[in-house]
This record gives C-alpha cells, structure tokens and sequence, in this order.
C-alpha cells in the first residue's frame, strides 16, 4: 500500500468548506493507499508547524502540495523543500486565479518550486494554460465534486431571489452583488439577496453599501454555512451571482450548477474557458452591475431561457463528479512514470 502524504489547508471542521484536495484525499482512503493529510490546524502558524513535522517525519511515497499565490506560497516552498530533501516524490496542484500575478512578481520562488516537482497538475484551464506558456509542463485534472451532496431540482419555479456564496473577500467583489441587486429591482421590485460566507475584511463594506441603499429588508447575510445544506439554498433561489475577480476552477460555481440553479458570472479566469455563455451560464463581459443586472433580469423573465441553461449546467456538472474523475487520479499515484515535466532550467 503507498502512502501518499496531502500538504495544504484542510480546515473543513473550521469553516465547513470541504476543500478540493480534502475531498480527494477522503475519496482516495481504502482505494490502495494510505492518505495522511496536514494540516487541519486552525491558527496559520501552527498549520505551518505542523505541515514542517508533518513533511519532515512522516512516512510517505509521494507528497501532494497545494499551491496557492500569496503567504500561502510558503506552505509549497517549504513542504516541497524537505521533501526534496528526503527524496520523496513531489505532486504539485495549483490553485488560485491570483498565481500569474504572484508569478509575475516572484518568479524565481515559483520557479524554485516547480523545479523540485516531479509532477504539476491544476483543475484550472486557465492556469495551464499561463504556466505552459512560461515553459512549465502542467497537466489538468479537475476538481471533483461530491454529486450526492448537490441534488438537481427538478421543478424549477423558485421566487424573485439571488443568492451569492463567496468568503467576504475584496477579490470576490461582494459589494457587486448588492450593487446588482440595486439595479435589479428597477425591474423586480420584490427581488432578494442572500449572501452566505465568512468575513474575509469587506462584511462591513458590505452593510454600509446596504445601509446606504435601504436595502436591510432586501438582503439576508447568513454567515457561513456547511457544504452539505448548501443545495437547500440553491433549491430555493433563482440565480447565483458569482462576482470574482480571479477564478481557477470555481468549485462553489460547479457545486450550484449542479443543483440546478442558472449562474450569472463575471468573465474572471477560468470561467470563460469551462463555461459556455449562453449555454449553461450567462457571462458578463465586463465587472459591471448593470451588465449582471441585465443578465439577472434576463434569466427572470425568460424562464425557458433558464431552464435551459440549468439543464445544460447540471449536464456539464455530471462529468466532474467524483466517480468520473478516480480513475485519473488512481493512475497518477499509483503511475511508473515520476519524470520531472518541467522544462525550466
């Protein structure tokens, strides 16, 4: 049996957001390996410790990393540093749609990195399609979702109302969902918002621009809320807002697709790439209220129109569930062939 050791931030008991790599590391326990994962520390600094330890003592084959841009970019440094030193395999997947510009700014950390993998992989498009073009070897392999925990509603005839699931985040732009809203309802007067995640620094940008607008009866703002009841939520809204200004895969997008809910998107990174506008997603072409508004009142009004789009959506989503992916992912860690695919120097 090898094991296979999962470096990255497994904090679903903190904030009950399952991350890709923790899905996949669960999936992949009984299946002929041996998974250890760190960290599930909460405190940034004892996950890093514990990440050290973890790299520097355990017993392992092969290290996966996730590979994320900013403070998080110390986790792969360090992770891929003593297990290069132990020589053990290293796996590296990318996450994130900020890493072309961490990359621009710190190339020779990136590289150093890469140089050290045995293996790159990311569930982005858009990220590979980035590093190929910087010379680094990347294969795609995407995220996985648990297609039992996002149910497809099949009657769709919910009321006039948006729900918007993202951290609390500058680079989500949350103030554009309420600002969406504001021009949504010149049309629908009885239409409603519901904003579910944790605070990440905008929350109280968010109820000033709320306060500002009288919109305090409009809009309810859940705080986080587990993976699990999630769909109960996309069950009973109309449209997700999704409002990034970076996105690498856009697992909370594909879970909503899933469930049946139309999406209305910015044109942030992969979503361009995976989605097809008009299809199964209406896409913006620009980060503008209006244009989401009047995609929004679209889908409102068309009600065939989003039928539509969510059947295709969930079809699309069909194809990243879990079961259609494992056998990829078998085959990697279970592989021979651990040659380096960078071709850096």
């Amino acid at each position: 049996m090898k094991n296979v050791l999962y470096t990255g931030h497994f904090l679903a008991a903190h904030r009950g957001t399952v991350s890709p790599s923790e899905r996949v590391a669960h999936h992949l326990q009984g299946q002929g390996f041996r998974i250890n994962i760190t960290s599930t520390k909460k405190s940034r600094y004892s996950r890093l410790l514990d990440i050290i330890i973890c790299s520097a003592m355990f017993k392992y084959t092969i290290n996966h990393i996730d590979v994320f841009s900013g403070r998080s970019f110390l986790v792969a440094e360090i992770a891929s540093l003593v297990g290069k030193i132990r020589r053990k395999k290293i796996f590296l997947t990318l996450h994130g749609g900020m890493l072309p510009e961490f990359y621009q700014r710190h190339p020779v950390r990136i590289k150093k990195v890469f140089k050290r993998a045995d293996k790159v992989f990311s569930p982005s498009l858009y990220l590979k399609r980035f590093f190929e073009k910087e010379g680094f070897g990347v294969e795609y392999l995407p995220n996985p979702i648990d297609l039992a925990k996002f149910p497809y509603l099949e009657v769709y005839e919910p009321a006039n109302k948006l729900v918007w699931v993202r951290a609390f985040s500058p680079i989500y732009n949350p103030t554009l969902a309420v600002e969406t809203l504001l021009h949504v309802r010149q049309v629908f007067p009885d239409c409603t918002l519901t904003m579910i995640g944790p605070d990440k620094g905008e929350l109280n940008k968010v109820k000033a621009l709320m306060h500002q607008h009288h919109l305090e009866e409009a809009i309810e703002i859940t705080g986080p809320v587990p993976n699990e009841e999630l769909y109960r939520y996309y069950h009973s809204h109309a449209v997700f807002l999704n409002t990034t200004s970076y996105e690498s895969f856009g697992m909370a997008v594909m879970e909503a697709a899933a469930c049946g809910i139309p999406v209305v998107s910015t044109p942030a990174g992969e979503i361009p790439l995976l989605w097809e506008n008009g299809k199964d997603m209406l896409i913006t072409s620009c980060w503008s209220a209006e244009s989401m508004a009047d995609r929004v009142i679209q889908l409102l009004t068309n009600r065939y129109l989003a039928n539509e789009i969510r059947q295709n959506a969930r079809r699309k989503a069909e194809k990243y569930d879990w079961e259609e992916i494992k056998s990829r992912w078998i085959e990697i860690l279970k592989g021979p062939d651990n040659s380096n695919l960078n071709n850096q120097n």
